[in-house]
């Protein structure tokens, strides 16, 4: 067989070794090993400590100009809440709509859970990158149900902690 005969024999081979590169390629582009979560959020836990049931929980970020955003929708009897802060400011207030079982008669109770925090970016490694961090400085409840504000853990990162409880 001539050299010019051999090349036609192998261009088939060529190609397809050409697009399975490329694939493999292409496909790794998108996935940068990151096997870490960059979220930190806020976790709250609700206690209660009187005998009353927590039948439903709704939530609302109240903004500075005195708007909502919505940040819980109805959770059927929570133990635990997830929020998360606003890296662009140290003050966040979130409206509790809750919806309390009394041995049998349901009340609604309005709470503002206040929270004063610094934010910091916290560098995870090469492949993660940055995430933000906080640390709480102060937390308060107004109204009428939960009797009482824990700061159980300050520091807010991408590891999953308590960090407030609210006794009702």
């Amino acid at each position: 067989m001539t050299l010019q005969r051999l090349s036609d024999l192998y261009r088939p081979f060529r190609l397809l070794g050409g697009i399975l590169l490329l694939t493999t390629l292409l496909s790794s582009c998108g996935n940068n090993g990151c096997e870490e979560t960059r979220e930190s959020v806020l976790l709250v836990q609700l206690k209660p400590t009187r005998g009353l049931s927590l039948y439903s929980l709704s939530a609302w970020g109240i903004t500075a100009e005195g708007d909502s955003i919505p940040m819980l929708s109805n959770v059927s009897s929570p133990t635990e809440a997830e929020f998360t802060l606003q890296p662009d400011t140290t003050f966040t207030q979130i409206q509790l709509h809750c919806i309390v079982n009394d041995t049998g008669e349901y009340e609604t109770f309005d709470n503002t859970l206040n929270i004063r925090y610094r934010h910091y970016p916290y560098f995870l490694d090469m492949e993660c990158g940055c995430a933000i961090f906080y640390d709480v400085d102060s937390v308060w409840v107004s109204g009428a149900l939960f009797q009482q504000v824990k700061l159980k853990n300050a520091h807010i990162t991408n590891e999953e902690n308590v960090n407030i409880i609210l006794e009702y």
